[in-house]
């Protein structure tokens, strides 16, 4: 599987590891997103990892995915990071999500930042 999507509902977040997606991985995604969605309470917060995987989104893959991030502020986000060493990633990212794709290089920073966010 090209990614992982869990939701820790104590935490009221979800924390989706990318490691390449294709276009086919696409209705997959979209379809545990959507379930995520449903677990989750508004102000929720998630956090995108994409360390692992090898390349960018190629512009068909990321205009599939852009309506997640309509999807996610429909629901109630109160935030989301994106853990990205890339500063290509971190171009996409800010051109697919705009005001509300934040970037750290590591997990623990993201989770951090988030955190801070529910003060």
């Amino acid at each position: 599987m090209p990614f992982t999507m869990e939701v820790n509902s104590q935490k009221n977040q979800v924390v989706v590891k990318a490691m390449g997606l294709t276009e086919a991985d696409v209705p997959s995604y979209i379809s545990e997103f959507e379930k995520a969605m449903k677990q989750l309470k508004p102000g929720f917060t998630g956090i995108t990892d994409v360390t692992g995987s090898p390349t960018i989104l190629s512009p068909e893959v990321a205009a599939m995915l852009a309506p997640t991030g309509e999807m996610a502020v429909a629901n109630g986000l109160g935030g989301w990071v994106y853990v990205a060493n890339s500063p290509i990633w971190k171009m996409q990212m800010k051109r697919l999500f705009g005001s509300f794709a934040v970037h750290y290089p590591t997990y623990e920073e993201a989770d951090a930042y988030l955190q801070s966010l529910k003060k």
